[in-house]
């Protein structure tokens, strides 16, 4: 059942669909007379998993569920829903079982806002699954009197097309004192899973040291920083294993 409201937002008019959908497939051109909904789409690799997200830019209005919607262009194939990403109060979804199988592919995404005012708008765009590029790992840092353990956890690659490109892309480890950079390290991370311990050695006491992670990706995205002054007396054993893969 589909009827048509007008809705008054920032002092403009526009036009927005209900709509009730309960199909799991529908044909490409279903959501044409949907208003748009301005946003940004994007999709990375989180965590060792596919993941897509999107931020409108109305974050003004009532709160909204949302709806997402794909077909693979080179398939000429229906929209198809994604279950786990159907009504769900969350700006992200995680496709990796849906879109690795076609890396190589574009991809037409759909997000379907349902806003809480009852009116329902589109946010769209093109996506390439194998320009995502890679978010670093979540990492602690301790420091001690002279050196530094980056303490980084690697979920578990069940993709080999995700392991493929984290093999061929370089992880960096960044570390700075304020705003210089002092080194860049590249420890190798392929197969690398579970906690990984990497050691910032012959540093300076009484020093605030400075590190960021990313992988060298087009973009790259990096890390915000974690600091930490060295202190004189923080004595600890340098680790004696430090999980890297070194072909």
């Amino acid at each position: 059942m589909r009827s048509r409201c007008t809705v008054s937002a920032a002092g403009l008019l526009s036009l927005c669909l209900v709509v009730s959908v309960s199909l799991e497939t529908i044909t490409p051109s279903a959501f044409d007379g949907y208003p748009d909904e301005p946003c940004t789409i994007n999709i990375t690799i989180r965590n060792s998993r596919l993941i897509l997200s999107w931020e409108l830019e109305n974050k003004s209005g009532p709160p909204a569920n949302y709806t997402l919607w794909y077909t693979v262009m080179s398939k000429d194939e229906n929209l198809t829903k994604v279950k786990n990403c159907s009504d769900t109060t969350k700006s992200s979804c995680d496709v990796t079982d849906k879109w690795l199988e076609g890396m190589e592919s574009y991809v037409v995404a759909i997000v379907i806002v349902h806003r809480g005012d009852l009116t329902v708008c589109r946010c769209s765009d093109y996506i390439v699954p194998a320009n995502a590029p890679l978010e670093p790992p979540e990492f602690e840092i301790v420091g001690f009197t002279d050196h530094i353990n980056v303490t980084m956890e690697f979920p578990p690659v069940t993709s080999k097309i995700i392991q493929e490109k984290m093999r061929t892309t370089p992880f960096v480890i960044k570390e700075q004192i304020g705003d210089s950079v002092r080194k860049k390290h590249e420890p190798k991370v392929n197969n690398v899973t579970g906690n990984f311990t990497f050691v910032l050695r012959d540093l300076l006491p009484k020093t605030n040291y400075c590190v960021s992670l990313y992988f060298d990706d087009d973009p790259a995205i990096k890390s915000p920083l974690k600091c930490i002054v060295l202190q004189p007396g923080q004595e600890s054993e340098l680790p004696s294993l430090f999980n890297l893969d070194i072909p």
